[in-house]
This record gives structure tokens, sequence and C-alpha cells, in this order.
């Protein structure tokens, strides 16, 4: 007589984990990524710079349903902003760094000091949440090039207070670069602020109209409040 042997029930795979497709998106990831090239130049060597680290690494990311996000909010012990960094993947999975910045106040002008620490901190964070090394500049400086001869200023125009002389063009650029970095809601309520400061229409363009030394003094005092 054959005994009624109970035949164990086959094993279910385990579930997947949250995180396991990013995992698996982001092997894939470094096993195609190339090298990133050192193309800048800074006082103790080449390096790779953010715009280099970013065009080398996203067209593998998006390959993997992979996508970075950097972005900035208050910081709860200073007046420097925290650089939140995302990586981020089509299946909802997502990693998050949050990096406190340090914006050294070397007796220079408060916006290259903040630009070169948002770039400085974006190349940082975005190699280390992707698992990259790169030979970049380690003298702790924040400057991502040279360091450059400083820039003529605007020719001072005879009988015109300080504050409404003309802005010279690496000014003027690095301003506008700056507003350029601002997310989409801090943009809108920068120009609102901007505009009702400067006396502006509701819907004037701010990029013409930023041309002062008053207008940079206004957003040496006011950035902070819009990252």
């Amino acid at each position: 007589m054959l005994k009624n042997v109970m035949q164990p029930e086959p094993k279910s795979p385990p579930p997947s984990l949250p995180l396991q497709p990013l995992v698996e998106a982001l092997v894939n990831f470094h096993k195609t990524v190339p090298a990133i090239n050192k193309t800048a130049k800074a006082q103790y060597g080449n390096f790779a710079d953010l715009e280099t680290v970013l065009s080398t690494v996203t067209p593998h990311l998006i390959k993997n349903g992979l996508a970075v996000s950097q972005g900035f909010e208050p910081s709860s012990h200073d007046n420097n902003p925290v650089l939140v960094t995302q990586l981020l993947h089509v299946s909802g999975g997502q990693l998050i760094s949050r990096l406190p910045m340090v914006v050294g106040g070397r007796g220079k002008n408060p916006l290259h000091d903040f630009g070169g620490s948002c770039t400085y901190s974006r190349r940082y964070s975005l190699l280390a949440i992707l698992g990259l090394t790169a030979d970049m500049d380690v003298d702790g400086d924040f400057a991502d090039l040279a360091e450059p001869a400083p820039a003529k200023p605007a020719a001072k125009v005879e009988g015109v207070a300080d504050k409404d002389q003309p802005l010279s063009k690496e000014d003027r650029e690095l301003c506008l670069g700056l507003i350029q970095e601002l997310s989409a809601d801090n943009l809108a309520r920068f120009c609102k602020d901007f505009r009702r400061d400067f006396g502006l229409a509701s819907d004037a363009k701010i990029a013409p109209v930023l041309t002062g030394v008053k207008h940079q003094n206004w957003m040496n005092e006011n950035l902070k409040n819009y990252v």
C-alpha cells in the first residue's frame, strides 16, 4: 500500500523590496557608464566639472529608467541652504541625500561664493549618490576653474551714486545664472518681490532690468530667501 506522502509546496520567490528595481538599474548603469573625462583645469591639475559629469551620466541614467534631481531646502540651524539630491527610478524607488552647504566668505562678492558652493556641492553629491569618482579639485576651493584674473569693473559713471552704477558684464551674467538655478516656485516668488521692490509692472521681464549695482546688492541681501 502506497503511503500518502505530502509534497512540499513550491516556494514562491521572495517579494521584491521597494529599492530592488532601483538597485538593479543602478548596477546596469555602472556596467555601461564610461569614464568621466577630466576636461576642466584648476590650480592643482585637471578635473571633471559639473557640466562634464552631467553630460556623461545623463544618457546612461535615462537608458536605465533613472533620473537625478537636485534642489535646495532651508537649514534648521543656519542661513546656508541644504542641497537635496534625489536618485529616482521609474518604479517609484528613490535614494535621497541631504548635504548642508558651506558658503565661504572670503571677502569676495557673496553671489560668487554662493554660486561656487552650489556648483561644488552639486558635483560632489551627484557623484556620491551614483557611486562614481572623478579627479576633482581637492583643495577645498569652491572654484571649478583655475582662479581667474579679477574681472574688470564696469566703467564708473561720473555724478551717479555708487548704488546706481552699472554692473560689469561678468557680475550681470553671474546674477542671471543664479536666478536660473531657482526652482519654479522660488523663481516666481523672486520675480514678484523684485518687481515690487523696484517698482516694476507685474508682468515686467527681470533680465533686461537687472543691470545695476543696486540690483546686485538686492540679490546679495535676499537671494537666500529663495533657495
